[in-house]
């Protein structure tokens, strides 16, 4: 295996002379449309989607950086792309769109780099991989997104080209380069050091191939088993030949090694720079030897003060100066002109970014320590919680064409390939194998996976083309044959035929393709066929390919449909920063406008950004309520909304209903429980048979692919947004008085509505159930506002109490019922109580204790009791969700019997929600994690169960509820799905609830009012809706 100059095929040889300008006019007007098309897409309508939390947070510390602010700090990376957005800052301001532009631009060149590898990849594999990063859904997208992992894809590929240009030609400025990209990318990301130990490893692997080839060189009986066997022996040790070359002379001469081969050269450079940078490895050894458990943790290592500091000084200045001294000796050792300016050139560039360019000494400490080690703690964090599959499944969705096009050449590049090709299938499974395994998996890292294997499939195309040889067809056929599979491939995915017609309609496409295809390629030989291959895949999938890139970037790009996007910042936020805006020229107060921002859950991003140049911005948690001052936009998280109301006291009459909007939302992640076990257990693998051959999943799969919608609402954490009641968010304007509360309304369809979101009468701001009386009443509670409001039966406001006995009282009730003689029950869920009104909603008893912790536990512990129904005996049941169980109590609060227990069998539950109660004394429950409505008889005994696809997520707010309905039906809420399901008592589905006009947003309790109306309260709207059911 040797690596200086790698065989690689020839492509198609070249036309005459004579026609030797008009083809290089050709090729260059080709890269030059390409490059246009690919610049275009990078750039164009750059602001036009939310910043994302992330992106937020750079582009606010590029900004301290312009003005002066900015410390290294590695939980956000750094700090090479602070620094060059900082300079794109400064020369064309600060926006969404320019705080986007360096990523763009380092994605545009990005596309342009595989030029420098055109000896590899030949002139069709050169202009393939141009094409293939041009067009690919994932860098694009990502080439649009202010985070690091562009920027270090170009530097790693800058590594790629430095060290391949360095093997070919043997000249220094290549090791050089390849030092400068190698510390660009550690001043970018950590993920860094994974793509070192892949190169560290290809080379040690490929220096003891070049090593095994020099001693058995002399040796013509030497069998190729006899070499791979000397190459596995030396592996383990060619990096500490490598290191100790200049000092082994007797041992090389015994072993016949002449020279050192350049793959050595390189792993000294790359070595001798990354091992000053492994001192975190040493943490725990050092802490255990010289320093109290936790000082030399980062942060605390840095900002320690007094004697600790020294000692810091003292163990972390000796650790690496033995490192450096170390890979100094070695590379002293080696070359020493040569090292010196790589390294040298390397560490001033390292540090001086680091440093901020020597104005923040600390980055000494912060970067060569803080960076590896603060993420080697990160690892057992597991952010994101995803599972071992994710760039499994990522990649066929995004990346289909390239990686079928890699697969296909994939054994082609090791059995026959050269040493370029058998880089890049290890550089392939070396990072998808290392992000697979690391704690944190982040759909930006796939980035680093989608780079290789579109150089793969590029390099696929030319050997492909290679093959074919001189006799091969001419181009125009091969594109003849790419239009007719593209079109082949449009007609099997979008024939709106189903059933028996639309089946064979698409296999007389296949078989007719086949037919024309077998025809076409008679004249030609069988080594056309890989070309042809490849043609076909090009043209069946880039249709697709391309429909999938643009609908991620430029449709959805921040409305998550796509497993891409993890949680964005939604649109509302732009659209209420310019209402911000709006109300600060409208009240003269210009950057003076007063605004508070609730700090809960990182709520300030992407705020901290968008309002980057208001003077009197308040940041604070308001779990404790809202800070002192006078505000006139008030931003709180939603479980901190009714905290701010309380606050306000009678001033809330000051602001207008408030704006429930998704703060942050992402892609719906049902996925992470369909392999819970790795990819080594045997239930594993029984899934996906299951899955593959008996389920859903290849159609679900298949849809996903084709349309890129999970067919339900993204996860979100919400919101509110206060504006001042005489401020006219549709014209900018302010008005002389605030507009009147509405009164119940109709929705776009003509269904009546009631509520609007707000703390006061007949308003919501996170509405749960909803239940009846006699009269027809209608009774309302809310979770975050704690109370209970009471309506006529066209949803008039009627009254209102807040639950709580007082109001720093632990509260937060989800269900409702009203008992036969008329009171008013309420399920405190996070009260741990059951709380009794009367009819004018007067309290009068509260029963039931926290849980304790006994085993099992008492009737009257009540573990987060989520929905109460009375039976005709006038019991009082209700869902024990924490405990798995269902207890039955008098009304006057007497426990009378427990009713199931943990577990998936019959009679046990997983998370009971719902519950509803026939006339004669059946019991329907939603056991939502084993997805099923359990059926009880009135003793509590196991009847029967029916399965509710939807149901089952692990969201703290997805929690059905259910109302039986005249005719025998149930209702059945889904609020992940935004739909209400009608089933027949006995599980077969009906009807879906679920309008297109005005779709429900997060539907929780129902009720047929007496109108024979659906109530569905909307907690996700803040509202009550009624439909028609008969």
């Amino acid at each position: 295996m040797t690596l200086e100059a790698p065989a690689v095929r020839p492509g198609p040889a070249p036309a005459p002379a004579t026609r030797s300008h008009v083809q290089i006019g050709r090729e260059q007007l080709a890269y030059a449309l390409l490059f246009a098309a690919g610049a275009t897409l990078r750039l164009w309508d750059l602001g036009s989607r939310a910043l994302h939390h992330d992106e937020s947070i750079h582009a606010q510390w590029s900004w301290d950086l312009l003005r002066g602010g900015y410390e290294h700090n590695p939980i956000f990376h750094g700090p090479l792309y602070y620094h060059v957005q900082a300079f794109v800052f400064l020369l064309f301001g600060a926006s969404d769109a320019t705080a986007r532009l360096s990523a763009a631009c380092f994605g545009i060149a990005l596309m342009m780099m595989p030029l420098a590898l055109r000896r590899w990849l030949g002139p069709w594999g050169t202009f393939a991989a141009c094409a293939f990063i041009a067009l690919s859904p994932t860098l694009v997208y990502f080439s649009r997104f202010f985070r690091e992992d562009i920027y270090l894809a170009v530097f790693t590929l800058a590594m790629v080209i430095a060290m391949w240009r360095y093997l070919a030609s043997g000249a220094d400025r290549w090791l050089v380069g390849f030092a400068t990209a190698v510390a660009a990318a550690h001043a970018t990301k950590e993920a860094t050091y994974l793509l070192v130990a892949i190169f560290l490893l290809f080379l040690d692997v490929a220096l003891a191939a070049e090593l095994a080839h020099q001693a058995l060189a002399l040796r013509p009986q030497a069998s190729r088993a006899d070499r791979a066997i000397l190459t596995v022996s030396l592996v383990p040790y060619a990096w500490v030949l490598a290191a100790l070359w200049p000092a082994a002379g007797r041992l090389r001469r015994w072993a016949g090694w002449t020279r050192l081969p350049r793959t050595g050269d390189v792993l000294v450079v790359l070595g001798t720079l990354t091992v000053p940078l492994l001192a975190p490895v040493l943490h725990e050894p050092l802490e255990g030897l010289f320093a109290r458990p936790g000082q030399l943790q980062w942060p605390a290592v840095c900002q320690a003060t007094g004697s600790t500091a020294r000692q810091n000084v003292l163990l972390l200045g000796g650790t690496y100066a033995l490192l450096v001294g170390a890979a100094a000796w070695v590379g002293l050792a080696w070359r020493p002109r040569t090292w010196l300016m790589a390294a040298g050139l390397a560490a001033l560039l390292y540090l001086t970014l680091m440093t901020t360019f020597w104005t923040n000494l600390g980055g000494l400490c912060s970067g060569p320590w803080g960076s590896l080690d603060y993420w080697i703690t990160q690892h057992g964090v597991r952010r994101g919680n995803q599972p071992w599959f994710y760039y499994t499944m990522l990649m066929p969705a995004y990346e289909f064409l390239v990686l079928s096009i890699a697969l296909f050449g994939g054994w082609w590049a090791v059995a026959r390939g050269d040493a370029f090709s058998r880089f890049l299938v290890f550089w392939i499974l070396g990072i998808w194998a290392a992000l697979s395994w690391a704690g944190e998996k982040m759909p930006w890292l796939n980035v680093h996976i989608a780079l290789p294997v579109a150089l793969l499939a590029a390099w696929t195309v030319q050997q492909a083309l290679a093959r074919a040889g001189e006799r091969r067809p001419p181009l125009t056929a091969f594109a003849g044959l790419g239009l007719a599979a593209a079109g082949a491939a449009l007609v099997l995915v979008y024939l709106p035929l189903g059933g028996i017609a639309g089946a064979l309609i698409r296999v007389a496409v296949v078989a007719a393709g086949v037919a024309a295809g077998a025809a076409a390629g008679r004249p030609w030989s069988r080594q056309v066929i890989p070309a042809a291959t490849v043609a076909v895949l090009i043209g069946g999938l880039l249709p697709f390919s391309v429909r999938t890139m643009v609908g991620v970037t430029f449709e959805r790009g921040d409305v998550p449909k796509d497993l891409l996007i993890y949680t964005q910042s939604s649109p509302a936020i732009p659209d209420l920063a310019a209402d911000i805006s709006a109300l600060a020229r409208a009240t003269g107060l210009g950057y003076d406008l007063p605004i508070a921002v609730d700090t809960t859950d990182s709520f300030a991003w992407p705020w901290a950004w968008y309002l980057r140049d208001y003077r009197r911005v308040s940041y604070a948690d308001f779990t404790n309520g809202l800070p002192p001052g006078d505000f006139r936009v008030i931003l709180a998280a939603e479980r901190n909304a009714a905290k701010v109301t309380e606050a306000l006291g009678p001033r809330v009459e000051e602001y207008a209903p408030p704006e429930r909007y998704p703060h942050r939302w992402w892609f719906p992640e049902e996925y992470k429980a369909a392999l819970p076990g790795g990819p080594w257990s045997i239930d594993t693998w029984k899934r996906i048979l299951r899955g593959v051959l008996g389920g859903e999943w290849l159609p679900t799969w298949y849809r996903f692919w084709r349309d890129h919608d999970p067919g339900r609402p993204p996860g979100s954490v919400d919101a509110y947004a206060f504006f001042p009641a005489n401020f006219d968010r549709t014209t900018g304007l302010l008005t002389l008085r605030p507009a009147p509360p509405p009164a119940p309304s109709t929705d776009a369809e003509g269904r009546p509505v009631f509520g609007q979101p707000g703390a006061g009468a007949g308003q919501f701001l996170a509405p749960t159930d909803i239940a009846t009386d006699a009269e027809g009443n209608l009774y309302v509670v809310d979770r975050l506002t704690r109370k209970l409001q009471k309506f006529d039966r066209e949803g008039n406001f009627v009254a209102a109490v807040d639950i709580r006995t007082t109001p720093s009282e632990a509260s937060e009730p989800w269900g409702l019922a009203v008992a036969p003689n008329g009171d008013v029950v309420v399920a405190d869920t996070f009260g741990w109580t059951i709380r009794v009104f009367d009819r004018d909603l007067r309290p009068i008893r509260t029963f039931g204790t926290a849980p304790g912790g006994s085993q099992p536990p008492a009737l009257d512990e009540l573990f987060g009791p989520r929905d109460l129904a009375f039976d005709p005996d006038g019991n009082l049941w209700v869902t024990d969700t924490g405990h798995d169980r269902i207890v039955v109590f008098s009304l006057d609060g007497t426990p009378i019997r427990a009713v199931g227990g943990s577990g998936s069998g019959p009679g046990q539950f997983d998370e009971p929600v719902g519950i509803a109660i026939a006339p004669d004394g059946t019991v329907y429950v939603a056991d939502m994690f084993n997805a099923r409505v359990q059926v009880l008889d009135r003793q509590g005994r196991y009847v029967r169960a029916f399965p509710v696809d939807g149901w089952g997520g692990t969201d703290a707010l997805d929690k059905p509820f259910l109302a039986l309905l005249p005719g025998g039906r149930l209702a059945v809420s889904l609020p992940s799905r935004n739909e209400v399901r009608v089933y027949t008592t006995d599980g077969r589905l009906l009807t879906v609830i679920a309008p297109s006009a005005d779709p429900l947003r997060s539907p929780y309790g129902l009720v047929t009012g007496a109108d024979g109306r659906l109530w569905i309260v909307e907690g996700g709207a803040s509202r009550v809706r009624g439909f028609d059911i008969d």
